[in-house]
């Protein structure tokens, strides 16, 4: 058994990494760039203030980072190469092993510009993000001109790979120009019992439009601690889309910033943890002008010892009247052994809004197994069409057919693997 780790065990591995890697001799290119080393530096300041969290802390209160004392934050995940087998769900495509560009993979359409910097950005303030900055040795930027409607979709993969103990910080960042469009789908991959340290941040200006996947599902023995940062600088819309499946530890931070009157956010979300996996999600939607929309769904499943979290917080600030914001998490438990935590915030400083939010977490209905099974159907066979049809709509309603076709067979399989009670003591 890994020895007990601490919130300062974790600073203090964390901060000999970030000296190990500005000493590195490999990484003499990438500290050479400014803008990366510019933002290290304001990372590491910030790091070193940091105070990492541990079970007495809120919001990780079902979430322990008791794995990492595997020695993950210990070593990075070398070089590695890139599967030749990698999905093909988007136009154009570029990868991203062990959070680093293989630009022999990788291309881009007309009108989107790739730049290897990243900038310091409001609401990067959790000490995994922080470490992200502080440690990086390549960062992705991509610009979207004005007035272009981005003829295909883009994926980005990132994939991690490591047969020991490691971590990788991946790093992507995408701005939006005024009047344009882009379909955007980031996917995580990988092998192994690698950590990995993720980071993206979009930005929307005035009249664009971005339809947003963001699709996790590394290997069960890998870690994933990630940070989504949305920030709406524009009249504009974001549709986000998120699928998630649990692994040995799975924590998504996502915050919006809802900074323009008349802007449009929408994020739906499926997540699935079976079997001993973990998935932590914790969003947090920022009303800070008035008259702007933002709408949330999510559907989880657990299934035997699995345990599924998720906190959703509106926060409507003092001048952001007219707001209209929603929340709703329904969540299926099923088996006996399952654990789901569910708890929907509002947080209001203005009278002049219409809010709603609400969760509930159930069980399959045993008339229903019944009746199928009644049928001719094997009961591991009911219990997955029955979960199939509790997120269905949500996968229906994916607007990408591409990413709709590979969420289908996705989701069957997370939810062939997930068994009884019964069949497990068989």
């Amino acid at each position: 058994m890994s020895a007990l780790l601490s919130p300062e065990d974790l600073k203090r591995q964390a901060l000999a990494n970030v000296q190990h890697v500005v000493e590195s001799a490999e990484d003499a290119a990438s500290t050479a760039n400014p803008a990366l080393t510019a933002l290290r530096d304001n990372s590491l300041a910030a790091l070193k203030a940091a105070v990492f969290p541990g079970r007495k802390t809120e919001q990780w209160k079902y979430t322990s980072l008791q794995p990492l004392a595997d020695g993950h934050l210990n070593q990075r995940a070398t070089a590695a190469a890139t599967p030749a087998d990698l999905p093909k769900l988007g136009d154009y495509r570029l990868v991203l092993v062990n959070g680093r560009l293989d630009e022999s993979t990788s291309a881009l359409p007309d009108g989107v510009t790739l730049k290897r910097e990243a900038s310091r950005l409001e609401g990067l303030t959790t000490p995994f993000a922080l470490y992200n900055g502080a440690a990086l040795d390549d960062a992705i930027t991509l610009e979207v001109a004005a007035n272009t409607d981005v003829a295909g979709t883009v994926q980005v993969i990132h994939y991690a790979d490591g047969d020991q103990p490691a971590h990788c910080n991946t790093r992507l960042e995408v701005v939006l120009g005024t009047g344009s469009r882009m379909t955007l789908i980031e996917q995580y991959l990988g092998r192994g019992p690698v950590l990995t340290n993720a980071v993206t941040a979009i930005e929307t200006r005035d009249n664009a439009h971005l339809s947003h996947y963001r699709l996790q599902s590394e290997a069960r023995d890998s870690l994933h601690i990630g940070t989504l940062l949305l920030r709406q600088s524009g009249v504009s819309r974001i549709d986000s889309y998120q699928l998630m499946a649990g692994n040995r530890l799975r924590r998504n931070d996502v915050r919006a910033f809802i900074d323009k009157s008349g802007a449009e956010l929408n994020m739906n979300g499926i997540f699935v943890a079976r079997d001993r996996t973990h998935i932590d999600n914790q969003l947090c939607v920022e009303h800070r002008v008035p008259d702007c929309t933002s709408n949330q769904v999510y559907r989880g499943l657990a299934g035997e010892k699995g345990k599924a979290i998720l906190n959703g917080r509106i926060h409507i600030h003092p001048g952001a009247s007219g707001t209209l914001a929603e929340l709703s998490n329904k969540n299926l438990l099923l088996n006996p052994g399952a654990e789901i935590y569910t708890k929907p915030e509002l947080e209001i400083y203005n009278d002049d809004v219409k809010c709603a939010h609400g969760a509930t977490v159930g069980q399959l209905d045993a008339g229903q197994q019944f009746y199928l099974q009644a049928r001719g159907v094997p009961l591991a066979e009911a219990k997955r069409m029955l979960s199939l049809g509790f997120v269905n709509e949500l996968v229906m309603g994916l607007p990408d057919q591409t990413v709709a076709d590979w969420a289908q067979p996705w989701l069957a399989g997370e939810l062939g693997q997930s068994r009884s009670a019964d069949e497990e003591a068989a």
